[in-house]
């Protein structure tokens, strides 16, 4: 659906805010402009929630460059979510951790990562990352760190991430023709967000007295859509659980 249809659908058969006036000042509840950020916010909390908008071409997006003796690396506000890093020229993913892991991590050769080992590992080549550290204060971006710190020759690489991420361009009056970035069959559940934003904080003397009964049924609606998204996109990842034997000494792997 396009932003006017989405505006349309949440106006007159969702909120069924229908003005008679012939003329006057307008006599609707909610402003053109206040529905459309509430469709935003629908968007981009249903993206942020199950993750459905995936990414691994926009430069700006899923691309960083190393540079020497610098762990960390501040994403775009817009990631939620690192899916995987891989190293230009590399032909492997680069192992994810957590903090604990990275700062006990050993490497005893050049494609194994054991973070049992209690042990620093030196500067060189990276070869894991995190994004458990911390966020920026003003805008909430997520931090990446790199483990090893990167150093020369290992600087200046580009780094392809695979991320899932928020709407780039939000939707406006002036782009009646955009459609939503989220797909078009969850279109009507970013709507029923954006019903509940809107009669959430009506005046209830003017709307009547179920404002507040409707506006939890669809919120209500909303998280059922979010959750039945998660579970498909949890069957379509799931990984069989495997067990190797007698490859860490005398304990057992799970991976």
């Amino acid at each position: 659906m396009r932003t006017d249809e989405l505006l349309s659908e949440l106006r007159h058969h969702i909120l069924r805010d229908v003005s008679d006036q012939v003329a006057g000042a307008s006599d609707y509840l909610w402003s053109d402009n206040g529905l459309i950020n509430y469709i935003n916010q629908g968007q981009t909390r249903f993206a942020r929630q199950t993750k459905c908008l995936r990414d691994a071409t926009t430069p700006a997006i899923c691309q960083f460059t190393t540079l020497s003796g610098q762990p960390f690396y501040t994403l775009d506000p817009h990631v939620i979510s690192i899916l995987s890093i891989r190293m230009t020229g590399d032909n492997a993913d680069l192992a994810r951790a957590g903090h604990s892991d990275l700062d006990t991590y050993r490497q005893p050769d050049t494609y194994f990562f054991d973070p049992s080992q209690l042990s620093q590992m030196p500067p060189g080549k990276p070869v894991a990352w995190t994004t458990d550290e911390s966020v920026t204060q003003d805008t909430g971006a997520i931090q990446l760190r790199l483990y090893p710190v990167p150093l020369v020759p290992y600087a200046g690489i580009i780094g392809n991430m695979r991320v899932a991420r928020l709407p780039l361009v939000p939707l406006s009056i002036s782009a009646p023709d955009v459609a939503p970035e989220v797909p078009e069959e969850h279109h009507m559940d970013i709507l029923n967000w954006a019903a509940y934003l809107a009669l959430r904080g009506v005046d209830l003397d003017v709307a009547g007295g179920g404002a507040w009964d409707r506006a939890k049924e669809f919120r209500a609606a909303f998280d059922d859509a979010v959750s039945d998204m998660k579970k498909d996109a949890q069957s379509k990842m799931f990984r069989p659980l495997q067990w190797a034997f007698g490859r860490n000494g005398f304990s057992y792997e799970r991976y």
